[in-house]
């Protein structure tokens, strides 16, 4: 190999683990910061901090303006629950919002063990809407699920080891970050979409 070819191999590599460190970083410092939660006055959802599929970190202050629809599971989901609630997600959203602008599906993996940025980031891509994706530390994680009224329960597998149950329902928070409502998580997409259209409009 030529010396230039290492030298391009050898700043490869260098981004890799800048990236990964700075990844890992952020993921020990909010395990250090404890869980950033609270109900802001809700009696569903409130205020949290969680890693998203990037490496960085997202707020519920990051998605104001916009209505916000928080999903609980993981990858691996008991049933394969999660897959479908997220597609009938999208498309009731994909009806509504065609442009993406004004509703944010929201799905948080209660499986940080396994459910690295990379593998939510190609989970979400999965779906036709856009799905913010995102987890935490364990403590932070059974914080945040305490405060949207979502249960963290894992079952045994025989495939996976392990799987998470989804969200029975999905919190809908609106553009100023308040309690609107729920959808059950094992509605179709059509009725996914009527709620939306009543939590919305009041159609």
């Amino acid at each position: 190999m030529k010396a230039r070819e290492w030298r391009i191999l050898a700043w490869i590599i260098g981004i890799m683990i800048v990236a990964g460190g700075a990844g890992y970083g952020a993921f020990k410092i909010s395990d250090r910061m404890g869980p950033m939660v609270a109900s802001g006055g809700n009696e569903i959802g409130g205020r949290f901090r969680l890693m998203d599929s990037s490496d960085g970190t997202m707020s519920n202050s990051d998605f104001y303006g916009r209505w916000l629809l928080v999903t609980f599971g993981a990858t691996h989901c008991t049933a394969d629950a999660c897959d479908r609630m997220l597609n009938n997600l999208s498309e009731a959203v994909k009806t509504i919002d065609p442009k993406g602008s004004s509703i944010v599906p929201m799905f948080i993996s209660l499986d940080p063990q396994r459910d690295s940025s990379e593998r939510l980031r190609q989970y979400a891509l999965k779906f036709p809407a856009k799905i913010v994706a995102g987890s935490g530390s364990p403590a932070t994680l059974e914080a945040v699920a305490k405060e949207f009224h979502a249960p963290v329960k894992r079952n045994p597998d025989p495939d996976f080891e392990y799987t998470y149950e989804m969200s029975p329902q999905i919190v809908i928070m609106n553009p100023e970050g308040h309690y609107a409502g729920t959808i059950s998580s094992n509605a179709d997409a059509d009725e996914m979409r009527q709620r939306l259209m009543v939590l919305m409009h009041g159609l």
